[in-house]
């Protein structure tokens, strides 16, 4: 008994994997994928004296935003 609902438990997890995956669309094909990681967002524009430092990770792994800083 406990086999078979096991059994039962396992083939509808499956099929529900299975589903869920053949739905996923795959982007990287599409020419419609929405915008790429090379492009930028959006253009910077720092006051005078200022450059931007674009986001990342800094000295001992902690991460910082995209900001504008003095030169």
């Amino acid at each position: 008994m406990w086999a078979f609902l096991l059994g039962s438990v396992a083939v509808l997890g499956l099929a529900a994997g299975l589903q869920t995956a053949a739905a996923a669309p795959s982007l990287s094909n599409s020419p419609v994928g929405g915008l790429s990681r090379n492009e930028p967002v959006a253009s910077h524009q720092c006051g005078k004296g200022q450059h931007w430092v674009p986001s990342g990770y800094a000295k001992h792994g902690k991460y910082r935003v995209g900001h504008c800083a003095p030169n």
